[in-house]
């Protein structure tokens, strides 16, 4: 807790009779409370408390010059240091008492100090510290102006006792303990009291209710009571108060209000009494807003303007001096101005006191409200789906402004019509809107009439179509005449394609080429959208080879080759099971054929292969079954040459690739049972050699 007290001393000699009421007596010490600040005035040194059977005279200085009390009051335990800081170099001696004692039995002091500062060449400051270990110090020389601190207990009371040794001029009392203080007590302040002089003698002196004040003096403050007084001196003792109604003793004079708590914390305010006509002030002209030359006013509105408190009194309305000095010919209770200010003229009579009246006056005059242009609506297409977008406000101004100047007008955005109203929550320059559609008011402010006018408008976030077609891509068969329909989804405005085909319905066109293709779509809100799809070309096969891989005992393979753009699939044989292998593997010899089909639906094309091989054995016996070997299909290769040997080499037969076959004999005989070997020579070049067995 920081309190700074400001205490100004004036000492007046007077006799001993005149010593009791005075903040120079202990039992009128100023409660020290809280954050206080206070003036005080006293007259006289005050009773001298240590005539009494029980109080000790402090042992450093003799106090009975210039005196004053302090008391304090602990109601939190504490340290209680304090500083008292002289003004204009006087000198200042302090005791203290405490802490179970009242000024009947304030005993020995606990503290006394009486140092006179210039001759220990210290500061003139002095007080209690947390540095010092000494309880007492002076006079003279001795010390250094500050002593140790107190341990204050909750509960505790200490009276301080402060006087001017040497000098003149006030001081400062900074109270800085831990240890806590009553709260203070604050005196609100309030307005003059103002009456006529209606009791029928006109001397300038009437009746004032004093204690219609004290609800506004104490506020929402408890446990608090209001005692007026006449004198600052009687506010600061708690002196002498006055009773309510209470009749002024001059004019104008100063009443002096003390709000007291029943702990002694205190604070004063002040205010006067008047007698004479009411006090008003001159209105200022009163402008009125219109969209017209005219407009209407409530005279009544003025009052507050031309007197802080209307209570008591009547208000009428007059078009001269004349008729409002004579009370005549009154106007109202409303008013309409134009263009041209007039002046009206206000008489505030005391309700109880017809002569007892002021007169002011006022002028009023219209300014033509100059109208603001509607702006037109942003609105914009949608262009990342979120349903916002950010704006520059500011480019509405000139539409506002329309062919008016700038430098004449303040325009201003707001998000509500209540914003508006109250000129709160301004929209800056960049915005982006929170709803959609959202709308942006508008005030079009005057700047030489104060004048405003109302507009406003929208940001719409028009949506964007969503074109999608319907099939991620397509294929064109090159092989086919045919054009295939592209399409995205139908019930748009408009359908504008790369084809340089457009139309409302057009959601659907044949491509007869591959490629890319590209539809612009245009919805009901004027927003558009383009996508792409690619027609993808491809065709029936061409077999360009099959590779045969023969003469392998049923583990023949062949593997089919192929040009083209598409995408192909092959089969063999009529079961038509396709695969995307193009290799058939564990083929018997004989004659095939390859299918190869293209995925994308542009054809199948085919070829008959021959798969060539020897027969492992045969049985020339008649039977009709493998009477003659011979290799299925070589007469496919007429100009090959076939030759059979025997085991050691022998030439025994060259068979024709279209003739029946070898039946076992050589030179008309049969030959036996056993391996026989062959040579088979194709016309490529190519030669295969292998043996086969004879059974009989």
């Amino acid at each position: 807790m920081n309190l700074k007290l400001f205490c100004l001393l004036t000492i007046l000699l007077f006799t001993s009779e005149f010593f009791a009421q005075n903040p120079n007596d202990c039992v009128n010490a100023i409660v020290i409370c809280g954050d206080s600040n206070i003036g005080i005035d006293p007259t006289g040194v005050g009773f001298d408390e240590f005539s009494l059977p029980g109080n000790t005279q402090p042992p450093c200085y003799s106090f009975d010059s210039h005196t004053i009390w302090f008391k304090f009051i602990i109601e939190q335990t504490g340290t209680f240091t304090f500083d008292i800081i002289p003004d204009d170099g006087a000198d200042y001696d302090f005791a203290i008492y405490g802490p179970q004692v009242t000024c009947t039995t304030l005993g020995n002091s606990i503290r006394c100090s009486s140092t006179n500062p210039e001759a220990a060449e210290v500061s003139a400051n002095t007080g209690l510290n947390m540095e010092e270990t000494d309880t007492e110090e002076g006079p003279g020389q001795d010390g250094n102006g500050y002593l140790k601190f107190i341990e204050a207990e909750a509960g505790d009371v200490y009276y301080l006792l402060v006087d001017r040794a040497v000098g003149s001029g006030g001081f400062s009392l900074f109270y800085n303990g831990t240890a806590t203080l009553p709260e203070n007590v604050t005196a609100n302040p309030v307005e003059d009291l103002s009456k006529c002089d209606t009791d029928g003698t006109q001397d300038e002196r009437t009746e004032f209710n004093l204690d219609s004040l004290k609800p506004q003096i104490i506020g929402t403050q408890t446990d608090v009571d209001v005692t007026f007084h006449e004198s600052l001196n009687d506010a600061n003792i708690g002196i002498n108060p006055l009773a309510s109604p209470y009749t002024n003793a001059s004019n104008p004079q100063t009443i002096y209000a003390r709000a007291e708590r029943v702990n002694g914390c205190n604070d004063i305010t002040s205010f006067s009494l008047l007698i004479g006509n009411p006090t008003l002030t001159e209105p200022e002209d009163v402008v009125l807003c219109s969209y017209g030359s005219t407009g209407e006013y409530v005279l009544d509105t003025i009052i507050p303007e031309v007197i802080s408190d209307p209570t008591g009194y009547s208000f009428t309305y007059h078009n001269s001096q004349n008729e409002a000095e004579n009370n005549s010919n009154p106007i109202g209770p409303t008013i309409e101005f134009s263009n041209t200010p007039k002046e009206i003229f206000v008489r505030v009579t005391d309700e109880n006191d017809t002569i007892c009246y002021s007169i002011t006056s006022f002028s009023g005059y219209v300014n033509t409200i100059i109208p603001a242009t509607k702006p037109s609506d942003i609105i914009v297409c949608d262009n990342d789906f979120d349903g916002t977008i950010t704006v520059n406000l500011s480019e509405k101004n000139a539409e506002v402004l329309g062919n008016l100047s700038a430098e004449d007008f303040n325009i201003y955005y707001y998000r509500s019509e209540e914003d508006r109203v109250s000129d709160s929550n301004r929209i800056g320059e960049t915005f982006q809107n929170t709803s959609n559609p959202q709308t942006i008011y508008v005030t079009f402010h005057e700047k030489s009439t104060g004048c405003f006018d109302y507009t406003e408008f929208e940001i719409v976030v028009s949506p964007k179509p969503d074109p999608v077609f319907d099939q991620p891509s397509y294929i064109y068969c090159l092989n086919d005449s045919e054009p295939i329909a592209i399409s995205v989804q139908s019930g748009y405005k408009n359908y504008l394609w790369s084809t340089g085909e457009e139309g409302t319905d057009l959601n659907t066109i044949q491509a007869n080429s591959p490629g890319t293709y590209s539809v612009t779509v245009t919805n009901e809100f004027n927003c558009t959208t383009t996508v792409s799809a690619e027609v993808f070309p491809s065709d029936i096969a061409t077999i360009t080879n099959v590779i045969i891989k023969d003469f392998n005992n049923q583990n023949n393979m062949i593997t089919i080759e192929v040009e083209g753009p598409g995408d192909y699939e092959f089969a063999l044989g009529d079961k038509m099971v396709y695969q995307d292998n193009p290799t058939f593997e564990g083929l018997s010899n004989g004659y095939y054929t390859v299918y190869v089909r293209d995925k994308n639906g542009c054809g199948v094309v085919s070829k008959e292969i021959l798969v060539l091989d020897y027969p492992r054995f045969f049985t020339p016996n008649g039977d009709g079954y493998h009477d003659f070997w011979k290799i299925i299909g070589i007469d496919e290769f007429p100009v090959t040459k076939i030759y059979i040997y025997d085991r050691f080499g022998k030439l025994l037969k060259q068979i024709l690739p279209e003739g029946p076959g070898w039946n076992g004999v050589f030179n008309g005989k049969a030959l036996p049972a056993s391996d026989y070997w062959f040579t088979i020579a194709f016309t490529d070049g190519r030669t295969f050699k292998g043996h086969f067995t004879l059974k009989r």
